[in-house]
């Protein structure tokens, strides 16, 4: 279901009817189910982004949700670790929104990723967003092979 603006032109001695009621019930279902989007990776992935920032998996880690206006809270969690050498490298996480990174230089998050599995996530509040139909893109950037274990999950919601 959809927003729908309410009325808000009423006049003393206006009677309320059906319809009004209906659309008031549409718009408290809607609060109760936000919309949103989550995926869970099935296979590991791996990337050596030379530095820049790219997107983890442009088909499934690509959310799509229509808002009403406001606020989105975006999630990441997953284990990454190094695929080559020993020494560890940087990994730095972004989202994507539109054509518009979220993060500074180093994105939302900057870690250092070993060469054994280590556990990451971040949460990441966008404040503002107006009301229509968004794309949200996990971005990574690295110097070094980083692998994604397969179960690493991704989702966003409106609130």
């Amino acid at each position: 279901m959809a927003w729908t603006t309410p009325k808000t032109d009423w006049e003393t001695g206006e009677l309320v009817a059906a319809s009004d009621m209906n659309k008031i019930g549409e718009n408290l279902a809607t609060l109760k189910q936000p919309a949103s989007a989550v995926y869970t990776t099935t296979e590991d992935i791996t990337a050596d982004t030379n530095g820049d920032f790219l997107d983890v998996d442009s088909t499934n880690l690509s959310l799509t949700i229509t808002t009403t206006g406001g606020d989105v809270i975006v999630h990441f969690d997953g284990v990454l670790r190094l695929t080559r050498g020993d020494r560890g490298t940087g990994n730095c996480f972004d989202i994507d929104v539109g054509g518009t990174r979220q993060g500074g230089v180093d994105g939302i998050m900057h870690t250092s990723v070993p060469s054994h599995r280590n556990k990451e996530s971040f949460t990441h509040l966008i404040q503002n967003l107006s009301a229509g139909t968004h794309t949200f893109k996990l971005q990574w950037r690295n110097w070094e092979g980083v692998r994604l274990y397969a179960g690493a999950q991704f989702w966003v919601r409106e609130i």
